[in-house]
C-alpha cells in the first residue's frame, strides 16, 4: 500500500538490496558504489520518515504506520551502508595486501 505513494524510492531501494545482496568483498568498487548509494537513499528515507504527517494527511493513511514503514527503510540503508563500508574496506586491505605479496 505505502509503495504506491513512493514508486521510484521503492524501485530504487529494491535495486540498492539487489545489488548488495549480490556483491562480495572481492568488489570493491561495487563496495564503494553501494556504499554511497545507500547513503544517499537513507537520506531520502530519513526526509520521508520526517514528512510522515503531511503523506498522512494527503492519502488518508496512518501516520504512524506509515512513519515506522519509512523509518524500516531507513534503518535497512543505514545498515547497508555501514556493513559495505566495512566489506569494501576490508576488500581494500586485501588487495593491498595481494599487491605487497607480488
Amino acid at each position: 500500500m505505502f509503495e504506491d505513494l513512493l514508486k521510484e524510492d521503492c524501485k530504487q531501494y529494491r535495486e540498492l538490496a539487489k545489488r548488495y545482496l549480490q556483491v562480495s568483498t572481492e568488489q570493491v568498487v561495487e563496495l564503494f558504489e553501494i556504499k554511497k548509494k545507500a547513503w544517499a537513499l537513507a537520506q531520502r528515507w530519513s526526509d520521508i520518515q520526517s514528512n510522515a504527517t503531511k503523506y498522512a494527511v494527503e492519502n488518508s493513511i496512518s501516520k504512524t504506520d506509515f512513519s515506522t514503514w519509512a523509518y524500516q527503510r531507513y534503518r535497512q540503508l543505514q545498515l547497508m551502508h555501514e556493513d559495505s563500508r566495512m566489506m569494501w574496506r576490508m576488500g581494500e586491505e586485501e588487495l593491498k595486501r595481494t599487491e605487497n605479496i607480488n
